[in-house]
């Protein structure tokens, strides 16, 4: 994974910051937040589920702002089961509704 801003690289997913599976307009989506130390930015790699046959399609987004970054980091923490896209809770339900 490279920072969006930078380029530097911010290593595998073992280095997310934090992770949420989502499923906002009935594609899930795994959304994965990485912190470059570099330059403080925050850039989100997006795996977009296939539908119904093909390759699934990654995409990075940002760069997000520490501030901001932090507390999309600090709410997904406040959800028990980030990675299950079923689950129901408000923080899953404001995730899918904000495209971050």
């Amino acid at each position: 994974m490279e920072c969006i801003k930078c380029g530097a690289d911010l290593g595998g997913f073992e280095n997310k910051a934090a992770s949420i599976s989502v499923r906002p307009q009935g594609t899930e989506e795994t959304r994965a937040y990485f912190l470059c130390a570099a330059c403080d930015v925050y850039t989100v790699w997006i795996c977009i589920e296939a539908a119904w046959e093909g390759e699934d399609t990654v995409v990075t987004r940002g760069p997000i702002s520490r501030e901001k970054g932090d507390r999309i980091v600090e709410r997904i923490g406040q959800c028990s089961a980030p990675d299950i896209v079923s689950c129901q809770c408000p923080v899953h339900r404001e995730m899918e509704a904000s495209g971050w």
